[in-house]
């Protein structure tokens, strides 16, 4: 039977090579995403400048009431106006989050890290509650 230290030692090992590997993954992913959501980022723009042409002269849905209460739009041309706005905060949202099979596994396999030594840990924490018992009521 190995000595409680060892085990400790071993526990300690694995829970600090899990947390490295965790970071790692963490870290990967980050970069991963950084990079897509740059590349993505360029299409992008070039659709927003493209889509949303109409939206330029104003900067906010202020400027375009005031337009419509001046009379230089019509109600037809301030509600498309208005709507084309919303899309474009929703097309805005959209271009932040990014997310694929590739970002699917990472986060899989760092939910999965602890997996292949569960059963060790789990008999360690038992091991050590007890260990703990037995101290504190030597104390007593």
């Amino acid at each position: 039977m190995r000595d409680f230290s060892d085990i400790q030692n071993e526990a300690r090992s694995i829970r600090s090579d899990i947390q490295t590997a965790y970071k790692l993954i963490k870290d990967t992913k980050a970069r991963y995403v950084k990079k897509k959501l740059r590349l993505r980022s360029k299409a992008h723009t070039e659709a927003s400048e493209t889509l949303f042409k109409d939206l330029e002269e104003y900067e906010s849905l202020n400027d375009i009431q005031e337009v419509y209460g001046y009379d230089s739009i019509t109600l037809a041309e301030r509600d498309r106006l208005v709507s084309l706005w919303g899309q474009r905060e929703e097309f805005n949202k959209s271009g932040k989050v990014y997310n694929d099979r590739v970002v699917e596994m990472l986060d899989k396999a760092a939910a999965r890290l602890n997996e292949p030594y569960q059963d060790f840990l789990d008999e360690y924490d038992e091991q050590n509650r007890e260990y703990l018992k037995n101290v504190q009521g030597s104390l007593f």
